[in-house]
């Protein structure tokens, strides 16, 4: 029986850690698949095979992040060697630096990147030590997995990564599940949304509180547009360290019972059913989860044209190298805004012009019921082409190949 090892911190709460588990929870019964995390408390997500824990309790601190490091290289020799894997996939920094520097005598070693590296919005200290992670570590991986055309392109063209050491494999996503679970009312639904919903607007985005992701952005933007569709909700689901802003910026910008700070939820998919529009305002992103979902949901789409993963998505046909758009932008499968300056403005300031289309986008998808049904049917459609099993197959030549 063939082995495969994959390894990342934990199985909860983000986008490469969802991606992960519909790899596993998918795999041929024929393989044995191993997984390492940090610590079985760790765990939110399905997932098939065998749990490896390095026993580390989540912290937050640098020395915390250091001594796992330390830890899971040591264990991951002794895995290696012992274990006969056809290869050791790494999913975010932590586990791909202690991949790497376990080496790959025994088996190969395969990294997957997740994020654009070189957005104008990723931080610069953020920038400069991922690229620097790539350049001087996960050049000696013996694949280096990106999810999106456009992160290997920057690889190959930008930071000069050979071409047969890069391939893009796009996250998979299990339809059937996710209509399933759309059914489902989860258990920290939002009470508000019981009032009679033919009289009511729902907008919804998902994604962790974070610089990012950019909910402040939308919020603001969401202040115009109950302006022109006043019977609209705004819930946004997620937590993260920006909760108190968003909470205080709901506040100052008088929107509250209008829109909703839902919190992490392990059913976003029945608030994606119950939307009429998904928004999603990244500032950059890898390939976003939480967008393909809701295309996955069936729900007409709205989003920034950020670097990168949303084009490939949503308008598949657009260059993933090319100029962004400046103005509201219909495309084949959603929706396409430009992306907003990431400024966090106080009270009272008017709106940017990129928030200002923004709720042009929501409002017009609201009103224009034609419009929203027709991109709710081409979700559908492009749901067909986001399918784990297509996915998987191009995982598993991967690890396979000789």
């Amino acid at each position: 029986m063939k082995r495969v090892l994959f390894i990342i911190e934990t199985l909860r709460g983000g986008g490469a850690e969802r991606a992960l588990s519909n790899i596993v929870m998918h795999f041929p019964d024929d393989w044995c698949v191993d997984i390492l995390i940090n610590d079985k408390s760790l765990v939110e997500y399905p997932y098939k095979g065998n749990l490896i824990s390095l026993y580390a309790p989540e912290k937050k601190s640098a020395i915390y992040f250091t001594r796992n490091i330390i830890k899971r290289i040591f264990l991951l020799r002794k895995l290696k060697l012992e274990n006969g894997y056809e290869a050791c996939v790494s999913f975010l920094d932590s586990a791909s630096i202690s991949n790497v520097l376990s080496g790959n005598k025994h088996c190969k070693t395969i990294v997957s990147i997740r994020n654009n590296m070189m957005s104008n919005k990723t931080g610069l200290v953020e920038k400069i030590g991922t690229i620097l992670l790539i350049k001087l570590l996960y050049i000696h991986a013996d694949k280096i997995i990106s999810v999106s055309k456009e992160i290997e392109t920057i690889l190959v063209n930008k930071l000069k990564i050979s071409e047969n050491k890069v391939q893009t494999i796009v996250n998979g996503y299990d339809s059937k599940w996710i209509r399933e679970k759309m059914r489902i009312i989860p258990a920290n639904k939002i009470l508000s949304l019981g009032r009679d919903r033919s009289k009511l607007n729902v907008v919804v985005t998902v994604g962790r509180l974070v610089d990012q992701k950019g909910q402040w952005h939308l919020i603001r933007a969401f202040s115009e547009v109950i302006k022109k569709e006043p019977q609209t909700v705004l819930v946004i689901i997620g937590e993260g360290i920006l909760k108190e802003y968003l909470r205080k910026l709901i506040e100052s910008c008088s929107l509250e019972g209008k829109v909703f700070l839902a919190g992490y939820s392990e059913n976003p998919f029945w608030y994606n059913a119950l939307a009429d529009t998904f928004v999603l305002p990244s500032l950059y992103e890898g390939y976003p989860n939480a967008l393909a979902e809701a295309v996955c949901c069936g729900t007409p789409c709205i989003a920034t044209d950020v670097h990168s993963g949303v084009r490939e998505i949503l308008a598949p046909d657009l260059n993933v190298m090319g100029k962004r758009v400046v103005n509201i932008s219909e495309e084949e499968y959603g929706v396409l805004i430009p992306v907003c300056s990431g400024r966090k403005y106080g009270d009272g300031e008017y709106l940017e012009t990129e928030e200002q289309m923004m709720a042009e986008a929501i409002i017009e998808m609201l009103s224009n019921n034609k419009k929203r049904e027709y991109y709710r049917k081409k979700s559908l459609e492009r749901s067909f082409d986001l399918d784990i099993n297509s996915v998987l197959d191009k995982w598993i030549g991967i690890i396979s190949e000789k």
